[in-house]
């Protein structure tokens, strides 16, 4: 499977040490050739511990046209059926996900978290344990964002935008890994693609939610980092600085790899962030 870097948007600066440090980048990988060649973001490799797999298909090789070329993996955006089906054919066929897919719930940028046997039409993320199905949320500027311990054994998947990272959506996955057992120090963080402080502006009802070292000076007045919010909430959480890596692509700038909500004016597609924990 070859491998090379993404290509991504401006990068903010004066960030901690290991949050967004190059050797801890994400990769897209190719996985197979569908119509064009499908790609993978995946975090940089040593970054999950051994069985952990955690991944975002880009927007390259599947059969969705328009501002829903070509990979769009959302079903309730406007896109062709057909067509939305056919992708994700595609992407179980290439990752070796089994039908009829992976587990899913409504998202509505709140904090509850369910588990794998657990019914819930309505939460924004989920915990899981080895031997799990795999599992996947929907995003398109927010971030996904991937817990694991370190033996493996456990972790949570996440839907997470402003209003997630606001109300601490990162840190109640923290607590309910602890109370399985896993201390904070025993957590690797991956938080990927999402929108950037270069292309998320904000107005004063989003800016008086964050502390300021999660905002940024921009040409529009200011703006959010959001990748920076989930962390310094994860550190807060008793999570390692070093622990957490962000990935350094802007989903609003890459405009050939993903999609964007707020770049595309809400006319556009959306991707799956999946994880699965090996037995």
């Amino acid at each position: 499977m070859k491998e090379r870097h993404a290509e991504g948007g401006p990068e903010e600066r004066g960030h901690p040490r290991g949050l967004r440090s190059a050797a801890k980048e994400g990769r897209l990988r190719a996985v197979s050739t569908v119509h064009e060649e499908l790609a993978v973001w995946r975090p940089a490799e040593g970054t999950l511990p051994p069985g952990a797999w955690f991944g975002l298909p880009t927007r390259r090789g599947g059969v969705s046209r328009g501002p829903y070329a070509s990979l769009n993996l959302g079903l309730r955006v406007g896109d062709e059926p057909e067509a939305v089906a056919r992708n994700h054919a595609i992407v179980f066929r290439a990752l070796g996900v089994p039908e009829p897919g992976p587990l899913r719930v409504r998202q509505v940028h709140g904090t509850r978290i369910v588990g794998a046997e657990e019914p819930a039409p309505e939460a924004d993320g989920f915990l899981l344990q080895a031997g799990d199905p795999w599992m996947a949320v929907s995003v398109a500027d927010c971030a996904p964002v991937a817990l694991f311990a370190r033996d493996g054994s456990c972790g949570a998947l996440l839907h997470s935008g402003w209003r997630g990272a606001r109300h601490g959506i990162a840190p109640a996955a923290v607590r309910l890994l602890g109370e399985r057992g896993i201390p904070p120090s025993e957590l690797v963080a991956s938080i990927g693609p999402c929108i950037h402080a270069c292309c998320y502006p904000v107005g004063p009802e989003v800016m008086r939610e964050f502390p300021r070292e999660a905002l940024r000076p921009h040409p529009q007045g200011t703006a959010l980092d959001l990748p920076r919010a989930i962390a310094l909430s994860l550190v807060q959480a008793g999570l390692e600085e070093t622990a957490i890596h962000a990935a350094p692509e802007c989903t609003s700038c890459a405009r050939d790899s993903f999609y964007s909500h707020r770049r595309d004016r809400g006319v556009t597609g959306r991707h799956w962030a999946l994880v699965h924990l090996a037995r």
